[in-house]
């Protein structure tokens, strides 16, 4: 039974290795792919202060010359209050937004549960819950004056105030004169420099150059250059690398086998003929090429030992010549390498019908039969063990009472003796 039991455990702890070993290599394939590409780009401003900018692996190489005319801004109004304000009979104002959205803020309603006066803060609570509004415009005390601020950039995004339904002259006049510290406006960028294609748009973002994002942080003229970075792309393909060969080390030591006469226990999955069928898949996966590509042409090459290992001359020579042979070796997701990978791995993995879940729940089933089976054997272990002190117990009584019945008799004897 306890040999049962440990083989079960052993079996247990090297399927949990296991699944930890094949999602590590999963992730380095997501990672690997990541923005659908292998091929990793930096990114060079002209002027940093101008503007920041991001480049996904799908963007292209090339060079673009910007000139910000205008930042996009967010329309601001600060309106100066009373400390009090009075709810009874005050009336109603409203926020009109350029897109059309209008809400209408009620301060009498606001005082029916009792309250006679409102504080700045409590108004700009309001505000902010108001559900027409929605949240376009935010609404916040500064200094006890309320400052309310559009939550995007650009001209779209601006918004007056009605104070018309006001019936309190101090407070409609606090609206009515409220400053606009912050006009909305949108951004005037122009691509090809000074004299290039005016873009206007409500943000300071422009992501309509693929694989591209820039943000723009002061007016003035930026270049911006993308260009492949060759360092982070062989990184990349040296964590894939790694990846490989620790789970290739991890099969080995899960599935290694014993050796009976040097007394040397083998791996824990060393009799599970499905994860050596794996081991195989994985190997054949990697040995198939893709659209014509094969690994050794990208200078990833195989010793002996089934390990991987990177010819650093080639793979330079390969990003070189022909860099795109990267991304049609790997592929993505669902594509090329990576994609053949995650389809054989989601046989394993799948959290509903993976061949993991199926083992674990053998497991469990084991564990409990294991468990059902010991509880029994105890329980007929106590029972034996009850029925054989009770006749010890018996056997001590029956001793004693002999013992005692020799000791009177001996006395009789003794007695008639004298």
């Amino acid at each position: 039974m306890k040999k049962q039991i440990d083989r079960n455990s052993v079996y247990s702890s090297g399927l949990k290795a296991l699944d930890d070993a094949l999602k590590a290599f999963r992730k380095a394939n997501e990672e690997l792919v990541k923005g659908d590409s292998v091929t990793r780009n930096s990114v060079w401003l002209s002027n940093d202060a101008i503007a920041k900018a991001t480049a996904a692996p799908n963007a292209k190489p090339g060079a673009y010359d910007f000139y910000v005319k205008q930042l996009a801004t967010a329309n601001q109004r600060v309106v100066d209050l009373p400390a009090s304000i009075k709810t009874e009979g005050a009336g109603s104002f409203e926020i009109t937004l350029n897109d059309g959205t209008t809400c209408r803020v009620d301060i009498e309603a606001l005082g029916k549960d009792g309250k006679e006066a409102l504080t700045p803060e409590e108004l700009a609570r309001a505000i902010n819950g108001n559900r027409e509004l929605d949240g376009k415009v935010r609404a916040e005390v500064v200094g006890g004056k309320l400052v309310l601020t559009s939550a995007e950039t650009g001209e779209q995004n601006g918004f007056t105030i009605d104070a018309s339904g006001l019936n309190d002259p101090d407070l409609k006049q606090a609206f009515e004169s409220a400053k606009e510290t912050s006009k909305a406006q949108d951004a005037i960028i122009l691509l090809g420099g000074e004299n290039g294609v005016e873009i206007e748009q409500p943000s300071n973002v422009l992501n309509s150059i693929e694989g591209l994002t820039i943000t723009f942080n002061k007016t003035g003229a930026v270049t911006v250059k993308v260009s492949a970075d060759k360092e982070e792309t062989v990184k990349g393909v040296r964590a894939f690398v790694d990846a490989y060969n620790a789970l290739m080390d991890e099969f080995e030591k899960l599935t290694r086998a014993g050796n009976e006469k040097n007394n040397e226990a083998g791996g824990p999955l060393e009799a599970d003929a499905g994860v050596r069928a794996l081991i195989s898949q994985i190997k054949n996966t990697l040995r198939k090429s893709v659209d014509g590509v094969r690994l050794h042409e990208l200078g990833i090459e195989t010793d002996r030992k089934g390990r991987l290992s990177i010819n650093e001359s080639a793979l330079d020579k390969a990003l070189k010549d022909s860099p795109e042979k990267l991304d049609k070796l790997f592929g993505n997701k669902s594509t090329g390498l990576v994609g053949n990978f995650d389809a054989l791995l989601d046989t394993w993995l799948d959290a509903s019908k993976g061949q993991m879940k199926k083992r674990m729940e053998s497991v469990e089933h084991n564990e409990k039969k294991l468990d059902a089976q010991s509880d029994d054997l105890k329980r007929r272990y106590d029972r034996v063990y009850d029925q054989y002190v009770k006749q010890f117990t018996a056997l001590q009584a029956l001793q004693a009472n002999l013992e005692s019945t020799l000791t009177r008799l001996n006395d009789l004897f003794s007695t008639k003796n004298n």
